[in-house]
């Protein structure tokens, strides 16, 4: 009786476990994985993704709209000038899956935005690959010590602009790329599918290797340097072999 009942046990154990939803975006052995498609949230995506300023200052900022079936995040600093950065942390093998695509469907440009002016950095769409150098414990994505490649659609400047940024925090350098994959008003409101190789970037821009840790993807549109307007969609965020 003893063996059955520890028996019965087991199998409901397992049917449970094989019955709750399966992660199959971050540890998926397939050519593909989803990173981000938004089709979990309601309203907005703060249960996941994490602010590096109040959390206020985001609510304004960010939204999840829905289209004709589907789920995108809006980004509008149209009714609020707020410059808020959100960040999902991820268990994302870059040797395993290092092609990452996105889609942005740009809307409203800051006008005079230029990444690499004084006063003037501002972008309509950015997304970051954060990529942790170093362990501080006790302490969320937004204070590790990173490097940082961020892809951006700029007002003004050319696709193929690299812009370099250094700073100091908690006494560790923080090296980042300003990197321009489009430009300017002639493709406002299309979806548009963008795609990267971050190994071979990072490569690129700091002449070795990624470390191979923690990840985190970044988003981040804002207009409060220019003192204008931007707003943009962000789709389904994908990497792949």
């Amino acid at each position: 009786m003893k063996k059955r009942v520890i028996t019965l046990i087991s199998l409901l154990i397992i049917a449970l476990f094989w019955g709750l939803p399966q992660s199959k975006d971050l540890f998926s052995q397939s050519d593909s994985i989803i990173l981000e498609d938004w089709q979990r949230y309601t309203g907005n995506p703060f249960s996941v993704w994490k602010t590096r300023e109040d959390l206020s200052k985001a609510r304004p900022v960010y939204r999840i709209i829905e289209e004709d079936g589907k789920k995108f995040l809006r980004a509008s600093t149209v009714n609020v000038n707020n410059s808020v950065q959100l960040g999902k942390d991820l268990k994302w093998d870059i040797k395993r899956h290092p092609n990452l695509s996105w889609e942005w469907r740009v809307r409203i440009v800051p006008e005079g935005g230029n990444e690499g002016g004084k006063g003037l950095n501002d972008s309509a769409a950015g997304l970051y690959v954060i990529y942790q150098t170093r362990t501080v414990p006790f302490t969320g994505w937004q204070n590790q010590p990173a490097n940082w490649i961020k892809y951006v659609w700029s007002s003004t400047l050319p696709v193929g602009t690299v812009i370099p940024r250094k700073i100091t925090k908690m006494g560790f350098d923080i090296n980042g790329r300003y990197v321009v994959v489009a430009s300017g008003k002639k493709d406002l409101n299309k979806w548009i599918t963008f795609n990267r190789n971050v190994i071979d970037d990072y490569k690129k821009y700091f002449g070795t290797n990624p470390p191979f840790k923690s990840v985190v993807i970044g988003i981040l549109t804002d207009s409060d340097d220019t003192k204008s307007k931007a707003e943009a969609d962000y789709g389904v965020i994908r990497a792949s072999r």
